[in-house]
């Protein structure tokens, strides 16, 4: 449901208006282009050990999945983690946990597209889909910081029924050895809202997402643990008074604080939004609309929390330009521009070291390239 995202940044923005007095974070900024002989790579997640994930094309014009570290010796190198075999699905994006887990999707042999985990040492095992429901591919979107629970969504033959699902971790002998299996469930939605896909998980075993019907109402939601491991229990976030439409779900991190967005019903206005549980069940949430560049609701977009509560995505300045900023929870009434480079940025994911990740376009880049900034210093 995210990728529908690229019809909003292409939206036409009529009024041009002063910004509301914002300024740049000064940070490290790391330009870490294309890998070698590619021509365009989008930033994935970041862990907290300041290892990231992108995808890209390489020499053979296929899509590719990368790491790149970020400290040490190999600062800055690109190692590559194989072809997709896959077409590239709009705003969907590698993430990786604190062990070295990478998700994603590639494609198989039978001619799907499944979502895939990699480990550490690059090896990767299929997630599988849901055929049962009519639904034969599948992407992984979301694991958590111990690389335990990993969800996404499955979809069949018709555009936009994508489906939510989660996927289990358990370990058992093969072939002499103890490896890793993943079972998939598929996930409760609201009557009347058949189609969702899950954005986030966190260690507490919390998912949140969004769901949507054929009218094109999109609802933000978590699904929080039973306990007993009985599943999940599904909860509606509280939407926007003025746009209660449309709301997406970006990122939540350990606290269950989760970012997003809501939009107008044409998708060309709206506004970054935080949701914070307001009981100890995490069962009741407030919303919060953050700020934007120029102080009018055009489209911006939350992507990445962490858990001190440092929030990126990007917003529209008064130039017309897309550009990758920061908010905090601890001030939701003010925005920032993390000093990406090129002529438009967006930044998609931050860890606890204060990196955010994010792609960008223009000036020494002719179509897109991965950047990062360390905001807070070491």
């Amino acid at each position: 449901m995210r990728k529908l995202f690229s019809m909003v940044f292409s939206a036409v923005l009529l009024l041009i208006v002063s910004g509301q007095g914002t300024w740049a974070q000064k940070g490290k900024v790391y330009d870490l282009g294309t890998y070698p002989y590619g021509t365009w790579a989008e930033a994935g997640g970041i862990n907290d050990f300041g290892v990231l994930v992108a995808q890209g094309d390489a020499a053979d014009g296929d899509n590719h999945l990368f790491r790149i570290e970020l400290s040490g010796s190999h600062t800055g190198q690109w190692f590559d983690l194989g072809a997709l075999g896959a077409y590239e699905e709009w705003f969907t994006w590698p993430l990786i946990s604190d062990t070295g887990l990478v998700v994603g999707y590639a494609a198989t042999s039978q001619g799907y597209v499944h979502g895939f985990v990699w480990t550490a040492k690059a090896e990767r095992t299929d997630l599988g889909a849901l055929p049962s429901l009519g639904r034969n591919n599948s992407v992984a979107v979301a694991v958590n910081k111990l690389g335990t629970l990993v969800a996404g969504y499955v979809w069949g033959d018709t555009p936009g029924d994508d489906y939510p699902v989660v996927w289990t971790h358990d370990v058992a002998w093969n072939s002499g050895r103890l490896a890793a299996t993943w079972k998939i469930h598929a996930l409760e939605t609201p009557n009347g809202f058949p189609y969702g896909s899950v954005a986030s998980v966190n260690n507490l075993g919390q998912l949140a997402g969004s769901v949507g019907n054929d009218d094109g109402i999109i609802v933000a939601v978590v699904w929080n643990p039973v306990q007993g491991g009985k599943g999940w229990e599904l909860i509606e976030l509280p939407g926007s008074k003025d746009w209660p439409d449309v709301a997406l779900v970006g990122d939540m991190n350990e606290k269950g604080e989760i970012v997003g967005d809501v939009l107008s019903p044409d998708w060309i206005h709206g506004y970054s939004s935080l949701w914070q549980p307001v009981d100890s069940k995490r069962r009741t949430y407030k919303l919060t609309l953050l700020p934007n560049l120029w102080g009018l609701p055009q489209g911006d977009t939350a992507e990445g929390i962490n858990d001190l509560g440092d929030i990126v995505g990007a917003s529209w300045d008064e130039n017309y330009n897309f550009v990758a900023v920061r908010w905090t929870t601890k001030d939701p009434t003010s925005v920032r521009s993390l000093g990406f480079p090129g002529d438009w940025s967006l930044a998609f994911k931050v860890n606890e070291l204060g990196i955010a990740t994010g792609t960008y376009g223009g000036g020494q880049c002719a179509n897109e390239c991965v950047a990062a900034v360390q905001f807070r210093p070491k």
